[in-house]
């Protein structure tokens, strides 16, 4: 679950949460900024190589770095950081680094966690993440302060890595890295900025010499590639594997600090004018899109597993779910009956379990769909295999599924379950969320709540 703090005012609303009625005000978290291996306390050992590899997925990035090190002097205990920039967390002592590894010559080296000292590095944070993380507040005269990153950190996760005199050594790093993020709002309206990802290649510039060979490639996995917007700007070109960027003699400024932005910003006004309570739904404006996000629909299973009925993928929670109840989920199958016939563009699917990552994973999810609308043929859909840890008051919480052309109103949509990611543990079929979403030709011309 993505994690969150504190923010401007006290009440901050949390992943899978309700929405909240009152000035929320803002929210920030995931990681800031990673970066290249930094040593300490020694200028005798030379990079020779770096080969980074950063795969984009919908709300965090896998990334895996190999370098050689050649050792110019006499032996030495190499002490060497990664640093982590990230916003100060009651749960963990950095942000949002997961599956942290590092292996010298195939093997596995241990690492501690340490405190660094912040300095210019407040830069890097970026203006949205530090008004929501931060929240500037006003001073006795009730005028506006600017931030000043008291949320902010920085950390190094530091191991010791022994050189004989003249020694090579292969080092690789391996991790997953949630994107930072930053949003706010007034009462239930949602204002998401872009999402990023940065990679800071500046603290290379502390070994020996320059970087003597480097190569960085950035691969668009479950995002759109024509969407991303990559920093420097000139230095990558998009190639069959990915975007590449290759250097040789390099001595990394924070200049060569790369960034990657998802460009991914959008925002969310609350349709208080629903005639069901209970369906809750809002406007959503993601550029020059508009669409209508909806739940409005009766669902019904062909099997059920006691305690998890098929109403519960409408209830705006990943905390529950429609669990099938037969064959492991294969053939078995969900139809949404619309409480109003309605043209649906678009569907979102949170496609397991989505309590926590673990039971993600440890669960059955859907790798093939058969999505159906009215009675008219069916498509067949992949979904990748991909833990989203937004919520799902927001489109970011879902896998979208653009609906094959029809003619007319959709009055039901049935899903089949064809094919199975099997779980790690258990061998339930678990469906969390199922939204709808209507393509509006125009921008809707509705108001929000300030």
């Amino acid at each position: 679950m993505r994690v969150r703090f504190l923010a401007r005012i006290v009440l901050v609303v949390l992943a899978g949460s309700l929405p909240v009625l009152g000035n929320w005000g803002g929210d920030a978290g995931g990681s800031v900024g990673t970066g290249a291996f930094k040593p300490f306390g020694t200028a005798q050992v030379e990079m020779q190589n770096e080969n980074l590899t950063i795969l984009l997925y919908r709300d965090h990035a896998q990334v895996q770095v190999e370098y050689t090190f050649k050792n110019t002097g006499a032996a030495v205990e190499l002490k060497a950081g990664f640093p982590c920039l990230a916003a100060k967390s009651a749960k963990k002592n950095y942000l949002e680094i997961d599956n942290y590894r590092l292996t010298a010559n195939g093997q596995a080296v241990p690492y501690q966690v340490e405190p660094g000292e912040l300095g210019n590095w407040k830069t890097l944070f970026s203006k949205e993440f530090l008004e929501m993380a931060d929240g500037p507040g006003e001073d006795e005269q009730g005028h506006e302060l600017a931030p000043d990153c008291s949320e902010c950190r920085i950390w190094w996760l530091t191991s010791k890595v022994h050189f004989d005199p003249g020694e090579s050594k292969q080092i690789r790093i391996a991790y997953e890295s949630l994107y930072e993020y930053s949003e706010g709002g007034p009462s239930d309206d949602s204002y998401h900025n872009s999402d990023y990802f940065r990679y800071l290649l500046s603290t290379a510039s502390a070994w020996k010499g320059p970087i003597q060979k480097g190569r960085v490639t950035i691969k668009a996995v479950t995002v759109d590639p024509d969407s991303i917007v990559i920093k420097p700007e000139k230095r990558f070109e998009k190639t069959q594997d990915g975007f590449v960027w290759q250097f040789t003699n390099l001595r990394p400024t924070l200049a060569d600090n790369i960034e990657v932005s998802l460009n991914d910003k959008f925002y969310t006004l609350f349709n208080y004018a629903s005639p069901d309570g209970h369906d809750e739904s809002w406007y959503s404006f993601e550029g020059d899109r508009y669409y209508f996000d909806f739940h409005g629909y009766t669902a019904r299973a062909s099997s059920e597993k006691a305690g998890h009925p098929a109403e519960q993928v409408s209830d705006f929670s990943d905390e529950t779910a429609w669990v099938a109840a037969k064959n492991g989920g294969i053939d078995e199958s969900l139809t949404l009956t619309l409480a109003a016939p309605a043209h649906v563009d678009q569907i979102g699917i949170v496609p397991g379990y989505a309590k926590s990552k673990e039971l993600y994973f440890a669960n059955n999810r859907i790798e093939q769909l058969e999505v159906r609308v009215n009675d008219g043929p069916p498509a067949l859909v992949t979904l990748p295999d991909e833990y989203i840890s937004y919520s799902p008051y927001s489109k970011k919480g879902y896998q979208l599924i653009d609906l094959a052309p029809y003619t007319g109103k959709a009055r039901n949509i049935t899903l089949t379950v064809k094919k199975i990611y099997p779980g790690s543990r258990y061998h339930d079929t678990c469906i969390s969320e199922v939204l709808l979403r209507q393509r509006l030709a125009e921008k809707p011309q509705v108001k929000g709540a300030r």
